[in-house]
């Protein structure tokens, strides 16, 4: 089973979109919205309660912290941060379920102990985006076969993927081939072509191993082990910068209520989202994306996004009943690929999303210990509250060479 299926029962529609802005909004290209002169490279910039703004070019600030609404104008945009704090009625907008964003949206959160960018926040630390206290983040990319099963196995030195539905996917793209227990085999490679079918998919280099497909004539071959064939790529981006790399702390994104007022949750919405460099290792409460004691978060979802290149777990639900995960992809995780602490979410989870190879991982935090990760596990459902893990620490450490 795989994203397809979900598209074909409520997929966002592929009408093209022109967003209209509300009176007064103000556009980040005009000096006149910052009283002369554009913001300078590492400045905190805020975006004041009712003020709309659009963002309608490439930024680089030290942070960005939005009491109002930011709006990404439908056109290729980098922003650079260290982080982007989304608060109170504050929103980030790039596009809506019904008309989603098509251009490129590359957010690259990055912090360098030589060459700090801005003042860390006081609580979350560097390299996020949040959405704390009721604020909301909306991004929404182009509708993707995020993955789907193998149809025909393939054999060491083929280069041709017969796959079990068909799919969008384009030339010069990349995929991941996957099979075995927990989807221990895994190869990358390019795509050259995708045959009129949309089922027959050509690969610039031969695969070095034999992959099981759905279709295959053979016994005593579990489920689970068929091969999936994964996209590895999306238009909107978000990502820790390449310096993440060197000691595992990626960056992290958290939508989390408030503790004095459970009513005020946050909401956050992603589909068709790359997360890359995500997560920061043995830091509690620091994954690619968590919901942290969010009460009932019914608006918020995950659809059709892609978690790669992650320091620490995938997806994570804690205190947070009722997000809706379908279709997404956690590649190569250090730790649980999903973690979700109701029963709530189970059925869609296991049935429309997929981990690749969770790794290894022996965390020195205590907590984090308890999840039993030298055991990863795809799909990690926690029944009781009393197993929560703090949002906030402030250790890190290197994971296990493997």
């Amino acid at each position: 089973m795989g994203f397809l299926e979900f598209l074909a029962t409520g997929a966002a529609s592929e009408a093209a979109a022109a967003d209209e802005y509300p009176n007064g909004a103000m556009r980040w290209s005009d000096p006149h919205t910052w009283g002369g002169s554009l913001p300078a490279s590492r400045e905190a910039v805020t975006v004041d309660v009712g003020r709309t703004l659009i963002i309608d070019q490439d930024i680089d600030v030290g942070s960005l912290h939005i009491k109002g609404t930011a709006i990404v104008e439908r056109r290729d945009i980098s922003i650079a941060a260290e982080w982007i704090l989304v608060e109170g009625a504050g929103a980030l907008i790039a596009g809506s379920a019904e008309q989603p964003f098509k251009q490129r949206l590359h957010i690259t959160l990055c912090s360098s102990a030589s060459e700090q960018r801005a003042t860390a926040h006081p609580q979350l630390g560097s390299k996020f985006l949040a959405a704390l206290n009721g604020g909301t983040i909306d991004l929404h990319g182009e509708a993707r076969t995020s993955w789907v099963s193998l149809g025909n196995s393939t054999a060491p030195g083929h280069d041709t993927l017969r796959l079990a539905q068909p799919v969008d996917w384009r030339a010069g793209e990349r995929v991941a081939i996957a099979s075995g227990a927990d989807h221990c085999l895994l190869e990358e490679r390019a795509i050259n072509d995708v045959g009129a079918d949309c089922l027959t998919v050509h690969l610039a280099t031969p695969v070095w191993h034999r992959h099981h497909g759905k279709y295959a004539p053979l016994r005593h071959v579990l489920p689970g082990s068929i091969g999936k064939v994964v996209l590895l790529s999306r238009n909107i981006v978000i990502e820790g910068c390449a310096d993440s790399e060197r000691n595992s702390v990626g960056a992290y994104c958290l939508i989390a209520g408030t503790a004095e007022n459970p009513a005020r949750h946050s909401i956050g919405r992603f589909s068709g989202v790359e997360f890359r460099r995500m997560g920061q290792f043995n830091r509690p409460g620091r994954y690619p994306l968590h919901w942290h004691d969010n009460g009932d978060a019914a608006d918020s979802s995950v659809i059709g996004c892609l978690i790669h290149q992650s320091y620490q777990r995938g997806i994570v639900t804690v205190g947070s009943r009722h997000v809706r995960i379908s279709g997404n992809v956690v590649m190569k995780p250090y730790g649980h690929g999903y973690i979700v602490e109701s029963e709530d979410n189970s059925p869609q989870l296991v049935t429309t999303n997929l981990a690749l190879r969770p790794r290894v991982v022996r965390f020195a935090d205590q907590k984090m210990r308890s999840y039993c990760e030298h055991h990863p596990r795809a799909f990690w459902v926690v029944q009781s509250a009393a197993a929560r893990t703090p949002a906030i620490d402030e250790d890190a450490g290197i994971p296990d060479s493997l």
